[in-house]
């Protein structure tokens, strides 16, 4: 085609060569929808899994190494490692040899047995044996067919906590004391008391509920019980106590008079 032969239908190629210039971009929009479909399907799964940012919890593998994808080696102690790892959204977990080194990794394969060593990661590790510090729901369920005396789970309660786990916190410490388990009794009549109340554990404070466990572990003879509730019934006759709102409803004429000893 001339360029004269061009100019004496400029309408109609005009209007051909950009109807061919449309499909083609449709035609390049779809190719490049499909590609980003096709790499999110595999990618975001596979991205997910190895920062680990959904827990900040990690667990711990003694006298173990990582195999996987490194993202940093450098000499630090274990706790300036596990550190960098925590405040980092993309490690997966984190080796340290007896030499002094730590290794970031963006991605665990598997790992192997090395005495010395140790190893912490963000997702349990496949195939593996079972860290020091398994799933808290894993150990909740343990823990309630082999926890006679509540020690254990109390302290899984305090772990389920401080990871922000209410949930698992208050059925483990609860079924502490309905387990026999004077500090579990004593822990959860302080959320209730006004001088210890805690707003994260319960909805609003009591001093009805707190002085009853008290008494109860007092009349059991448990010494620390005696203490709280000795403090709690001077802070309730005390007008010009700071918590005096929350002695209106107080039973005082239960738990504060009289003789506690059986």
């Amino acid at each position: 085609m001339t360029e004269a032969s061009w100019f004496r239908n400029p309408s109609g190629e005009y209007k051909q060569m950009r109807k061919f210039k449309l499909a083609g971009r449709y035609f390049g929009c779809r190719l490049a929808s499909a590609v980003w479909l096709v790499l999110a399907t595999l990618v975001a799964p596979s991205a997910y899994a190895q920062d680990g940012s959904a827990t900040n919890q990690l667990f711990n593998y003694p006298d173990t190494v990582i195999n996987g994808i490194i993202s940093a080696e450098l000499p630090k102690s274990p706790e300036e490692c596990r550190k960098i790892c925590l405040d980092r959204a993309g490690c997966a977990g984190f080796d340290h040899s007896g030499k002094g080194m730590c290794r970031i990794f963006a991605s665990i394969g598997s790992a192997k047995k090395a005495p010395g060593s140790l190893a912490e990661t963000r997702s349990l590790i496949s195939g593996y044996d079972e860290p020091t510090n398994p799933p808290l729901a894993e150990r909740f369920e343990k823990l309630k067919q082999t926890d006679n005396d509540g020690d254990e789970l109390l302290a899984l309660s305090h772990d389920a906590f401080a990871q922000g786990n209410r949930g698992i916190g208050n059925q483990a410490i609860q079924l502490s004391m309905q387990r026999g388990n004077a500090n579990a009794k004593l822990e959860i009549a302080q959320w209730y008391d006004p001088r210890t109340f805690a707003a994260d554990r319960v909805a609003s404070i009591d001093a009805n509920k707190a002085a009853r466990s008290y008494f109860e572990l007092a009349l059991e003879g448990n010494e620390r019980a005696v203490t709280f509730l000795t403090s709690l019934c001077r802070e309730a006759s005390n007008t010009g106590s700071a918590h005096a709102n929350a002695f209106d409803s107080f039973l005082g004429s239960t738990y504060c008079e009289g003789s506690l000893n059986p």
